[in-house]
């Protein structure tokens, strides 16, 4: 069942809403870093019921929307159309995060779709920040928790530099070896690391998705950030992956990464 994931109110004055918004709500709201002016609204904390959002120019639109989010952007514009609503923009590609666009409904309420395409996960260690970056950045470690659950980790080895890069390998229960390569972009010590990540060979050269069977139209370069932030002398991690070609790839890679994020959790455990 598709739910309504976010909301946007226009404004003439950005920072006038923003200050409201905040002054009042208590809201936090920050600027997007993208090439367009689009400030994101946190309205609770990770756990609380509801929805985020956003404040954008009026010269994106005038009125407040909300936003649907929906396994296929092409399957539900098509629906649309077919129960008498109509699409009123083309196909947009959110950099990165997926596919959106607006309607009409036959009430004529205008809102929009969203086909989300970029991974999110938070979770919780028990253990504070040096420790799961350790667990996160030495190659023995990471063969103890990399894959999905039944997988195994036979190979991992990294360069942690910026311009440096990793190869790992993870093998199926069947015995298939699956490659991937990156190149560091960013790190902070036990705070942040961005890289690119990409399908490879055992040799670390760049492949297409489809070399492992894999089904859409991947790009050959991924982008994926992980933070670690301190709380309570626990660790708050991050991941964002970005760039996957559909939702229904994003869900399988949300999964896999879930499972291997149980299999850290464990191993930290352990030691």
């Amino acid at each position: 069942m598709s739910k309504i994931v976010h909301f946007e109110i226009p404004a003439d004055d950005p920072k006038r809403a923003i200050k409201f918004y905040e002054d009042v709500f208590g809201w936090k709201i920050e600027k997007w870093d993208a090439p367009v002016d689009y400030w994101l609204i946190t309205a609770g904390e990770d756990d609380d019921p509801g929805i985020n959002g956003a404040i954008m120019p009026k010269e994106s639109g005038n009125m407040v929307r909300d936003t649907i989010s929906v396994n296929s952007y092409d399957k539900f514009a098509k629906k649309i159309e077919s129960e008498g609503g109509k699409m009123l923009t083309e196909k947009m590609t959110i950099p990165g995060m997926g596919f959106n666009g607006f309607f009409q409904d036959t009430e004529g309420n205008v809102m929009g779709i969203i086909e989300i395409t970029m991974i999110y996960i938070t979770k919780i260690f028990n253990s504070p920040p040096e420790k799961v970056w350790k667990a996160w950045t030495d190659p023995e470690s990471v063969k103890h928790w990399w894959g999905p659950k039944d997988f195994t980790a036979p190979f991992a080895k990294l360069d942690l530099k910026v311009g440096g890069t990793y190869l790992y390998s993870m093998r199926s229960p069947e015995g298939q070896d699956f490659w991937s390569t990156g190149v560091y972009k960013e790190i902070v010590p036990q705070k942040r690391i961005a890289a690119t990540d990409s399908f490879s060979d055992e040799e670390g050269n760049v492949v297409p998705a489809s070399h492992y069977g894999m089904s859409g139209d991947w790009p050959l370069e991924l982008e994926v950030t992980v933070t670690f932030q301190e709380v309570d002398g626990k660790t708050k991690l991050t991941i964002q992956h970005a760039c996957f070609p559909d939702k229904e790839n994003r869900d399988l890679a949300e999964a896999g990464w879930n499972e291997s994020l149980d299999k850290l959790a464990e191993y930290l455990e352990r030691g």
